[in-house]
């Protein structure tokens, strides 16, 4: 309980106990009062400012949380209700490796900007980690040649990426904090964010992408599929892996995409909704994929069928899958492409940036872009022009052109070269 206590002529000492980070502390205020007030209602005034300090004071600072106690609250409570279990299993895994850890036992009042700068720099020469689980946590031994990060590799500092999704999952939590009352202000707000060079997009050419098309010749018919699909459609490696033949409308020629295949530690492998809402797309099949999707369903049913007259469930079946037309593990396609690329001179390409491709390619032959976002799934077109600017056909030449239209207005005219004067060719020298 407070107090308050006259110190002079118009002043009054406010006095009252909080408990923060697990030990209780003195508060005082001092109030200056309108002189014209009587004594009796400068005391009235104090005990009401005193009431209305305890209460800021106590929504501050009541259940002074630890870190680690403050991220299962905000997990639970704050992100766990909207976000999906991929969001929640990263974000379980970022502070489960390397920031409770090291801050988990500290008040939320103890976090200073200084504390948080001195672990952000620790982080810098922190060794890398292996998500791969020790031989001894297995259910089966691993397949030969399946390693761990070789130790060279685990030596190297953290990327930049890597240390602003640290710093972004602990700014993002304290920020929670601050809008539940239990901080003033996000100290992670005076900690310099680590600076992130922007990737930059592999693109593939019209040369580029057919070669790739044609090496895919005698390869595995569902994983050929995978690729068609991300550089035909844009699709995620999810969204591929989620599609089953029924998602196609043969008589209009599209495809829809409404799921995707997603994976956590937690649950394994399982079928959810796309990324973003902007995902659940209905995309138009160009005719020649179309075609050799309607032969690849009829290829896959007289393989798995002794009588494909009488199988009704031609529909079901995923489009790309694994042995026998089971639902295809996570990352084999991924996996399998990074060693055919690898063979056939595409060594920096990934499996994601098809679907990269797949919109440069759209960008550079003049499609609208807002026609390239709604096909990438992406929720805003600015999205898409921001990360594909770089495709615009001639957009420097056509800049210089532009120019020129002005400048040949103003500037004189080249004088013809004097057939009998001097060498044009020595005088540009």
């Amino acid at each position: 309980m407070g107090s308050i206590e006259k110190r002079g002529k118009n002043s009054w000492r406010l006095s009252t106990m909080v408990k923060i980070a697990g030990k209780w502390q003195n508060i005082h205020l001092t109030l200056r009062m309108d002189p014209d007030l009587s004594e009796a209602v400068q005391r009235r005034d104090a005990q009401r400012e005193l009431r209305i300090l305890e209460d800021r004071l106590a929504a501050q600072y009541r259940d002074s949380f630890t870190l680690r106690e403050w991220s299962e609250e905000w997990l639970t409570k704050y992100i766990g209700p909207d976000a999906s279990p991929v969001t929640i299993s990263g974000y379980r895994f970022l502070l489960n490796s390397r920031i409770l850890p090291q801050l988990g036992d500290k008040y939320l009042q103890e976090l200073t900007p200084a504390l948080l700068t001195d672990w952000l720099f620790s982080l810098r020469a922190s060794p890398r980690k292996s998500t791969r689980k020790q031989e001894e946590q297995l259910s089966r031994p691993r397949r030969k040649g399946e390693k761990l990060i070789p130790e060279e590799k685990a030596q190297r500092p953290l990327s930049q990426k890597t240390l602003k999704n640290y710093f972004g999952v602990l700014k993002t939590m304290l920020g929670a904090a601050v809008r539940a009352g239990y901080l003033e202000h996000n100290p992670m707000d005076r900690v310099q964010s680590p600076r992130q060079h922007k990737r930059k997009i592999t693109m593939l050419s019209e040369s580029e992408t057919m070669f790739l098309i044609k090496a895919l010749d005698g390869e595995q018919l569902p994983l050929r599929l995978a690729v068609l699909l991300a550089l035909s459609c844009g699709l995620r490696l999810g969204e591929t892996s989620a599609l089953r033949y029924r998602d196609i409308d043969w008589d209009r020629k599209t495809l829809t995409v409404n799921k995707a295949l997603k994976y956590t530690p937690e649950q394994g492998s399982f079928i959810a909704a796309p990324k973003t809402d902007a995902g659940d797309r209905v995309l138009t099949l160009p005719d020649s994929l179309c075609r050799f999707l309607r032969d690849a369903m009829w290829e896959d049913v007289y393989e798995e069928q002794d009588n494909p007259e009488k199988w009704k469930g031609a529909n079901q079946q995923w489009i790309v899958h694994g042995r026998h037309g089971a639902r295809v593990n996570k990352d084999t396609p991924s996996k399998w492409f990074r060693a055919f690329a690898d063979a056939h001179g595409f060594e920096h390409i990934t499996f994601h940036d098809l679907r990269h491709a797949h919109a440069s390619l759209l960008v550079a032959r003049g499609v609208d872009i807002a026609a390239v976002s709604a096909r990438m799934g992406h929720s805003d077109p600015s999205i898409t022009l921001s990360v594909y600017t770089h495709a615009l056909p001639n957009r420097d030449q056509g800049a210089a052109a532009a120019m020129d239209q002005i400048l040949e207005k103003v500037l004189p005219a080249p004088a013809p070269p004097d057939p009998e004067g001097d060498d044009p060719d020595a005088l540009a020298r």
